[in-house]
């Protein structure tokens, strides 16, 4: 894995609505186009492991966990690898990417699993 992607482990894939309200971004202001930019780099251009892995790999590799490490040299936790998405997500914008001093991706990543927890209750 290389410094521009991110593996996001998700049960649920958020609507952009609730993406942009959990980040308090204003609909149609220019935040929002910044973070709907986001919103689909993290969940309409990414690649969902685990659908490829289901379509495709399964039959080369006995397990998703060992798909992971083999392929990707991904080493997910037991809670993680049991999200119903494992997004693999190319993070080429600059105020995400990690090579930048100052992203946001912590406050990206802290929403996200917000609106996770708002729907596991």
């Amino acid at each position: 894995m290389t410094q521009d992607e991110l593996i996001l482990p998700v049960n649920r894939i958020p609507h952009i609505a609730e993406f942009l309200a959990i980040l308090e971004v204003r609909p149609g202001g220019l935040g929002a186009q910044l973070f709907i930019d986001i919103y689909e780099q993290f969940f309409t251009r990414s690649t969902d492991l685990r659908v490829e892995y289901e379509r495709y790999y399964c039959v080369e590799y006995s397990t998703l966990q060992r798909y992971l490490e083999l392929a990707h040299e991904i080493d997910l936790p037991p809670e993680q690898l049991e999200k119903q998405h494992i997004l693999k997500v190319k993070t080429s914008s600059e105020i995400i990417n990690r090579a930048y001093d100052d992203n946001i991706l912590h406050v990206v990543i802290e929403c996200i699993t917000k609106l996770e927890g708002s729907n596991e209750g």
